[in-house]
């Protein structure tokens, strides 16, 4: 799991951000400006990546947060069962256990690989890590 340091004035809509030790999506900051006794402040509001709770922070501006470090890779499905998906990285050949994706699109793909063990060899999976947790983000049909 590696996650860097950075300012939470830095970041902006689109990044990544560890809110509670898990990673999400930043989709809004607002900066206000410094009081009477006081600092800036930056709120930011994100959705989470594995959970899509949405969470939101407020956070003096000179303050560091943790960012997660996102690994990415391609991986060849190995096999597909009720509750996980097995890859298989294509590079190191490490194999690995992964939930099914939220998304109606991703899961309609992958059921269609279930169906299909023809089609299941030639497709390829584009997969995350973050936080220590994997995330199918993309499939890929030959």
């Amino acid at each position: 799991m590696s996650i860097r340091r950075t300012e939470i004035q830095k970041l902006k809509s689109g990044q990544y951000i560890m809110v509670d030790e898990e990673p999400c999506v930043i989709k809004s900051t607002e900066r206000s400006k410094s009081g009477k006794h006081g600092h800036a402040k930056v709120r930011v509001v994100c959705v989470g990546v594995f959970d899509s709770n949405k969470r939101s922070l407020t956070i003096p501006s000179g303050h560091m947060v943790e960012v997660p470090e996102i690994i990415k890779g391609t991986a060849q499905v190995n096999f597909i069962e009720d509750a996980l998906i097995n890859i298989m990285d294509l590079e190191s050949y490490h194999s690995m256990d992964v939930k099914w994706p939220s998304d109606d699109d991703l899961v309609a793909k992958l059921n269609d690989l279930r169906a299909n063990p023809q089609k299941m060899s030639l497709a390829q999976v584009e997969y995350w890590q973050l936080a220590g947790k994997t995330l199918i983000n993309r499939v890929i049909i030959n």
